[in-house]
């Protein structure tokens, strides 16, 4: 629930703690975000469907790090990526290593604005493999991600993350901001 709400104080009287945050970011209108190049050898673009196996495995493996949750079958995968209504190509970025394995990826979709002016790019997953993580593949995905929404037509982009990643910093340091903070609570049963 958002942070400070009537229901986050009802449950912080209960007894009840915080067992992760949650933050909305978006990149403004018009927001100027600096070029991150890759490291030598990488290359970036559409994911190919020969790869979308391979994307797969690689969003699981990083997202179950860190997620108490089964691992999503590639069928539930492709439902909400590949064919989900309105996808096309460039919405599965692929960061590809000199063998051309991919070593990052993120899915991107694209909705009305909030505001009702224009359309907004939203990452819907963003993930680069544990033994590749440090070489700043997940910002010069982002960067690229944002540009190619912006070609588009996006006006904006916008994801979220918590606090189980570490990752908050990496989308401000791209120009993101919070626009919103949830907090997941719990109480433990006796």
């Amino acid at each position: 629930m958002p942070e400070g709400s009537a229901g986050d104080l009802l449950l912080t009287s209960l007894g009840y703690h915080v067992r992760w945050t949650s933050w909305v970011l978006k990149l403004d209108r018009g927001a100027v975000v600096p070029d991150r190049p890759l490291p030598a050898g990488c290359t970036v673009g559409a994911a190919d469907p020969a790869e979308y196996g391979a994307v797969h495995d690689l969003v699981e493996d990083a997202f179950l790090e860190w997620s108490d949750r089964e691992r999503e079958s590639y069928d539930d995968f492709a439902a909400v990526t590949t064919l989900r209504p309105g996808f096309e190509p460039w919405h599965l970025r692929v960061v590809r290593g000199p063998d051309g394995v991919p070593l990052a990826c993120a899915h991107v979709s694209v909705y009305d604005a909030e505001d009702g002016r224009g359309s907004e790019a939203y990452i819907t997953r963003l993930a680069t493999r544990s033994d590749q993580r440090g070489r700043g593949l997940a910002q010069a995905l982002m960067v690229d991600t944002f540009a190619r929404a912006r070609e588009h037509g996006a006006e904006t982009s916008g994801l979220s993350t918590d606090s189980r990643t570490g990752a908050l910093g990496l989308y401000e340091k791209v120009g993101m901001r919070v626009t919103s903070t949830w907090l997941h609570r719990a109480v433990h049963l006796t």
